[in-house]
């Protein structure tokens, strides 16, 4: 069984399409179909319907994406069983958002750098929604995210944790010298969102729509960096941000949590990649890394 059939059936079944993984591969399309053909010869069993110009995959054919895998990843790991850490080249492709930049990557570049001096770390951030389309299309390997708990089957989760997320404003707010706050008493204040296509503003929102209540902020922003500048410069603002944002951030001397008695709310941390994705070592170097940093306290 040679490896590069395994390949070209893994890219055939990430694409959907054998003319668009003989583009992907630099292979013609024929060459692509032998190498399918030699394969189901192989394991006597097909693995694509073929009915009329559309292809759709077996279950057979499902069933052996994870021994194609397998097999591949292994072959990746074996090539390189000889080398060091930093001989090893390449780049690696990670998304996260704003607030995990922010708050994670300043510590996970330097011991990933330090331990793969030679692989370009290719960083990008982008929504929740944004992150999970990526990995879909394979325009990033991993992404390091905070959501509701992930369900959907399409993704590998490798580390999950509960975050709290929380009403953040100054230090000298009058609301953090009151007891038995509700969210009713936080309406008329102005508030700082972060844009609606952030999973914690929307938690935010169906809380309020459930109590009945709305908040017009006067700012929405992408980035909880200038939103926490702002709140430590200006008392009577508001925010909505996950707890860890403020624990890592250079204004925390002048901010403050603010207890709201009937507004519980949390996210998970998670740390996802691709089902048919192949981890190669420099994959997995950058997970190992995000996973140990992750699994410290803020």
């Amino acid at each position: 069984m040679e490896i590069r059939n395994l390949i070209t059936f893994l890219k055939v079944t990430e694409l959907k399409s054998f003319s668009k993984a003989a583009e992907a591969l630099d292979y013609s399309q024929s060459a692509v179909t032998v190498q399918i053909q030699q394969l189901e010869r192989e394991l006597g069993v097909q693995l694509f319907d073929r009915i009329g110009k559309n292809i759709t995959m077996t279950q057979y054919g499902k069933d052996f994406i994870a021994y194609a895998q397998d097999v591949t990843t292994a072959v990746a790991r074996a090539k390189t069983f000889a080398a060091t850490n930093s001989e090893l080249t390449g780049t690696v492709r990670v998304g996260t958002l704003d607030s995990l930049m922010t708050a994670s990557f300043a510590d996970i570049v330097p011991v990933f750098h330090q331990r793969f001096p030679h692989v370009l770390a290719n960083i990008r951030v982008d929504t929740i929604a944004g992150l999970k389309d990526r990995l879909i299309k394979n325009e990033l390997d991993l992404i390091y995210t905070l959501d509701l708990q992930t369900l959907d089957t399409q993704f590998v989760q490798t580390f999950e944790a509960e975050e709290d997320i929380v009403v953040v404003t100054n230090i000298n707010n009058p609301l953090t010298r009151r007891k038995n706050v509700r969210l009713a008493d936080l309406v008329h204040f102005p508030f700082i969102l972060i844009n609606r296509s952030n999973a914690y503003r929307d938690q935010f929102d169906r809380e309020l729509a459930r109590q009945g209540l709305n908040v017009e902020p006067f700012l929405e922003l992408e980035s909880d960096v200038l939103a926490l500048r702002l709140i430590s410069e200006n008392p009577e603002y508001l925010s909505v941000l996950p707890r860890y944002t403020i624990q890592k951030s250079i204004h925390e001397k002048n901010l403050a949590i603010i207890p709201v008695a009937d507004c519980t709310m949390h996210e998970w941390r998670q740390v996802l990649y691709h089902k048919n994705k192949v981890l190669t070592p420099q994959i997995r170097g950058m997970m190992d890394t995000i996973l140990e940093i992750a699994k410290k306290p803020f």
